[in-house]
Order: structure tokens, then C-alpha cells, then sequence
């Protein structure tokens, strides 16, 4: 009778065992696989090098008063050649498309001088953007305006939807800064790009 208690007595123990051995095991797979992303997280992060820059852009005098703001187009981090053949999986994500819109300036100064631009640069990768004003009215006077510039080109204007009937026409002109580097996506679309440093 007692080597039949003796041997449940180990039955349990050896059960105890297993269940604390697995529980730990289970511990231990949970903190690891925690910590691990974590230090994926931080390692990501880290890798995510940019820094600000700022540049001055210089309006000539006589600006029409139907432009409403200047903004830039944060477009992504890379040109699209090296985004699809040369980069890794986490520069591709680095240089997703955002079509992020950075007002610049809510109304342009009255009688031209500079504008100052802050954009992020990415370290590795460069910067791929582009500038626009939105316009209410004729937009016209706004694009014979900016193709008088010498250091601007590929002024292209895109009406926008009225949000009421009775509002006046916008329109939203896309231009390219002539001093700054130029790069084409895979849809054709002409962009200006900051070259990493």
C-alpha cells in the first residue's frame, strides 16, 4: 500500500515537474520574443536617419493675390529606381509613399523677398518632393506668374472639387525648382529630389 502512495506521490511530482518546466519554457519564449521586437523597434528607429534642412526660395515682386498658400509635397524618402531594384526591405519601407502636404506659407509676402522651406532629408535615401500653390479663381495670372520665374519649370495646374456651388473655382499648381535636383517616377512624373548627404 505505501509503494503504491510512493509511486503517485512521484506520478504527481513528475507532473508538477513538467507543468513548471513547460510554464517556464512558455515565460521564457514570451520575454524573448518580446525583447526581440523591441530591439527590432529600436534598431528601426535608429536606422530612420534624417535631419532637417532649410533652403530659401526668392518670390519675384507682383504675386497674384488669388494664390492662397505655398505647400510642398513630401512625396517619399528615395527615387523609385533604387526604391524597386537596389533597396532592402527596410529602406523600401523607409520609402513608402506619404504624399504628405507641408504648408509653407499660409499667404505668400506681399511684395516677393524669401521664403524659407523646412524639409526633412533622409541620410541614405535623399528626399523626393515637390512645390504647389492653391488658388482660388482664375489661375491664369498664377501660372503666367510662376513660368516667368528663370529657376522654375513644369508649372501644371489640377482644378479641385467646389466644396459648395456657389464658391469660386481652386485649383492647385504644381512647379519644379530649377536649382534643385530633378527625378522621374515610374508613372512619369517630375519631381524635385534632395540627394542624401
Amino acid at each position: 500500500m505505501t509503494q503504491n502512495w510512493h509511486e503517485l506521490l512521484t506520478r504527481i511530482g513528475s507532473l508538477e515537474l513538467l507543468f513548471d518546466t513547460t510554464l517556464l519554457v512558455a515565460v521564457v519564449g514570451v520575454v524573448w520574443t518580446f525583447a526581440r521586437r523591441l530591439a527590432q523597434e529600436a534598431y528601426f528607429l535608429l536606422s530612420l536617419r534624417t535631419r532637417e534642412i532649410e533652403f530659401v526660395l526668392r518670390a519675384k515682386s507682383g504675386i497674384p493675390r488669388n494664390i492662397t498658400s505655398l505647400n510642398l509635397l513630401f512625396i517619399r524618402y528615395g527615387n523609385d529606381t533604387y526604391l524597386s531594384s537596389l533597396a532592402s526591405d527596410q529602406e523600401r519601407y523607409h520609402g513608402r509613399l506619404r504624399n504628405k502636404v507641408i504648408r509653407v506659407a499660409e499667404t505668400p509676402p506681399k511684395h516677393g523677398g524669401p521664403i524659407k522651406v523646412k524639409l526633412r532629408l533622409h541620410k541614405r535615401l535623399g528626399t523626393q518632393f515637390k512645390f504647389f500653390v492653391d488658388v482660388t479663381g482664375d489661375p491664369e495670372a498664377v501660372v503666367d506668374y510662376l513660368e516667368s520665374h528663370e529657376t522654375i519649370s513644369g508649372v501644371s495646374a489640377k482644378q479641385r472639387p467646389k466644396l459648395n456651388a456657389d464658391e469660386e473655382p481652386r485649383h492647385r499648381i504644381f512647379f519644379l525648382i530649377d536649382r534643385l535636383d530633378k527625378t522621374t517616377t515610374v508613372d512619369g512624373h517630375e519631381n524635385n529630389f534632395l540627394y542624401p548627404v
